[in-house]
């Protein structure tokens, strides 16, 4: 098969129609174009064509992952999740996630560790909360585990939290009032001993 024509789309400048003996083929970017050196006469095999493809789709794949990662950074896991979603097929999907992480565009220790510290010093959460919005985000449990090991005290973010929140309380028996606090940090994952820490309560031991 030769290339006998390469011609811009209509709708989209930056991309390119091919023909192949005269019958449109297939079509793909301009830079992968330019980077594989295709031009009219370039004599092409059937697996010629599909190298091309697969190069034009995994291009693709990686454009769009950094569009996604342009936003915020995500997880192996979320970004191969949007690819699929995507429509783009798991072995394109697989290889573009594994140059990424080669870049170091994805990695989800740095996420891991990023996320945690953020969730406490600033959302105010604790790490059993943590710990389950990482699962969601599919990051594995070893992961999860040195993350939170070298977390930041979350003692710290549950008083400033009760600082901030207990003035709505105010008007409540100190018992009720005790209760509600305890709810709440509860709900934002907080250990026991930090909420007991925090509110002065004393281990039943004592």
């Amino acid at each position: 098969m030769k290339i006998t024509r390469i011609s811009p789309q209509r709708r989209n400048s930056r991309r390119l129609s091919v023909f192949l003996d005269h019958d449109y083929a297939f079509s793909l970017n301009r830079r992968t174009c330019d980077r594989l050196g295709l031009e009219p006469g370039t004599e092409l095999t059937d697996a010629d064509v599909e190298r091309i493809r697969h190069e034009e789709q995994l291009a693709e794949a990686k454009e769009y992952a950094a569009l996604l990662l342009s936003y915020r950074a995500r997880t192996t896991s979320e970004m191969r999740g949007r690819l699929l979603k995507k429509g783009f097929d798991p072995a394109i999907t697989d290889a573009a996630v594994k140059r990424l992480v080669e870049l170091k565009l994805l990695d989800d220790e740095r996420f891991a560790r990023d996320f945690v510290e953020d969730r406490i010093k600033i959302g105010h959460k604790g790490r059993f909360r943590v710990r389950g919005e990482l699962v969601k985000r599919g990051v594995e449990g070893k992961t999860i585990d040195r993350a939170i090991d070298a977390a930041p005290d979350e003692t710290a973010a549950a008083r400033e939290l009760v600082e901030k929140l207990a003035p709505r309380y105010r008007g409540l028996e100190p018992a009720v009032r005790r209760q509600r606090l305890y709810a709440l940090l509860a709900r934002r994952g907080f250990g026991l001993d930090t909420i007991h820490a925090v509110l002065d309560i004393p281990d039943a031991g004592d």
